[in-house]
């Protein structure tokens, strides 16, 4: 197959997309917590909480099973606009009006406020999210099959992400300028804000990438049902692809875990609430050498190893974090170790399902961008979901009240729990998964056999 590899300009335009509806995704899993118990203060019910985090739990489970509806959708596709790119371009208002009317409930009772986030969450994760996510990441092999081009792209997506997550992490702050996280008027400015920007910077990557058809020839171009049937087969049998999954969501949990706690942990073990925003920006500064970083390591030590040096950061920086939690100089420390790994690791988790598609592809002779890039999507959306959930729990079973003055030691632990040692153990976990994932030698192996036998 010739060497097809994108422009700068089309890695922008590609990037744009990642942002916009990374600033969604991030806000929603990260803040909808906070606005339940300062701007609709459920706190005076325990039983809210947990029926909230039930609520993100399952519609998140549902939200899994729709990727790969929405995988098999894609992979039947066939327009002159390429297969991924129609159902992207549908996703982008919906989505960006359903995201602001989850955010737009107060005056509501605590029974009508629970049953509409369930139907608008519902909505966001499991319908336009899954649509616009899927596609999206189903259309980076589809405009490059160069895999070091993929880590290029992927590198310039966690640049643009970053823009995401600073946003995420300046949210407290920019609600107190506005009048407060109790009060509806901050959550409907600031939601606005992000919904209208979102919704431009995606347009400017649907209008900007084409899908290249010298990739894939027309007669690739859409799989019948038998086609469908041995792409799945072949992938449901590479451990390959149980191992992407695994990975996206221990990424994701570690990811929304820790952004959905890190107001309350701010404020209790820190003092400040505050300092959630300075703990979720300063690290941007060792992230941006991480992803600077990541083409050169990728090229020089291969994609494993690169993501098992990027991971030992992530554990090292969640260990430093966890010896003294109290200590916000130690805690910045931890984060700045941290956020040079973790962006490395996920400008290479998106590479895994471009690996994947040419592993089944010389496995069964079937392209499968859409079932590939539901294992990204699949993790993605349950560890997150996983991570937003056990914050909620976790809250409820503390009883925590977030009119009170203090809280427990046996709350404070918990956030500690939640922020530094969860976390720690689990990227040990990513290590060894990391660790397991040798297509690339195993692909260069049979096709240097091939090559002998031919």
């Amino acid at each position: 197959m010739n060497r097809i590899v994108t422009t700068l300009k089309e890695k922008l335009l590609y990037a744009f997309g990642n942002m916009g509806s990374y600033i969604l995704w991030a806000f929603t899993a990260s803040y909808i917590t906070v606005y339940a118990t300062d701007c609709l203060q459920l706190s005076s019910n325990g039983w809210a909480y947990g029926v909230l985090g039930t609520i993100i739990l399952v519609c998140r489970f549902f939200d899994g099973l729709s990727d790969i509806g929405m995988g098999i959708l894609i992979d039947r596709t066939s327009t002159k606009y390429g297969k991924a790119r129609p159902w992207y371009g549908l996703s982008l208002i919906p989505l960006s009006i359903v995201f602001f009317l989850m955010f737009f409930l107060k005056g509501s009772s605590e029974q009508t406020a629970l049953l509409w986030i369930g139907i608008l969450y519902f909505l966001f994760t499991v319908i336009l999210y899954t649509m616009n996510n899927i596609s999206f990441n189903a259309m980076l092999p589809r405009i490059s099959n160069d895999s070091y081009d993929q880590t290029k792209i992927s590198t310039m997506n966690s640049v643009f992400t970053s823009v995401g997550s600073l946003v995420a992490a300046m949210a407290i702050p920019i609600l107190s300028m506005l009048g407060g996280s109790d009060q509806q008027f901050s959550w409907t400015v600031l939601v606005g804000i992000l919904a209208v920007f979102a919704l431009l910077s995606q347009i400017v990557c649907f209008v900007g990438i084409k899908e290249k058809k010298t990739i894939v020839s027309a007669e690739k171009s859409s799989m019948d049902r038998n086609a469908i049937h041995r792409g799945m087969k072949a992938l449901m049998k590479t451990k390959y692809f149980y191992i992407a999954i695994l990975m996206f969501l221990i990424n994701y949990y570690l990811s929304l875990s820790v952004s959905s706690v890190g107001k309350y942990y701010a404020q209790w073990l820190l003092g400040n609430a505050n300092y959630s925003s300075l703990m979720g920006s300063l690290p941007m500064i060792t992230m941006g050498v991480g992803l600077l970083a990541t083409p050169f390591l990728a090229k020089k030590f291969g994609k494993r190893k690169t993501m098992m040096i990027a991971v030992g950061f992530v554990f090292a920086g969640n260990a430093v974090g966890a010896c003294v939690p109290t200590s916000l100089a130690v805690a910045l420390t931890g984060g700045m170790i941290k956020g040079f790994g973790s962006a490395t690791v996920m400008c290479e988790l998106f590479t895994l399902a471009p690996d994947l598609v040419r592993y089944v592809e010389g496995k069964s002779g079937v392209r499968v961008e859409g079932l590939a890039a539901s294992a990204n999507s699949f993790g993605c959306k349950i560890g997150s979901g996983i991570g937003s959930a056990a914050v909620i729990w976790s809250i409820s079973l503390c009883h925590y009240d977030a009119a009170a003055s203090s809280v427990s030691a046996l709350t404070a632990n918990v956030f500690t729990a939640l922020y530094w040692w969860i976390p720690a153990v689990l990227s040990l976990v990513l290590l060894f998964l990391a660790s397991r994932w040798d297509i690339e030698e195993k692909m260069e192996n049979e096709e240097e056999k091939e090559h002998a036998e031919g």
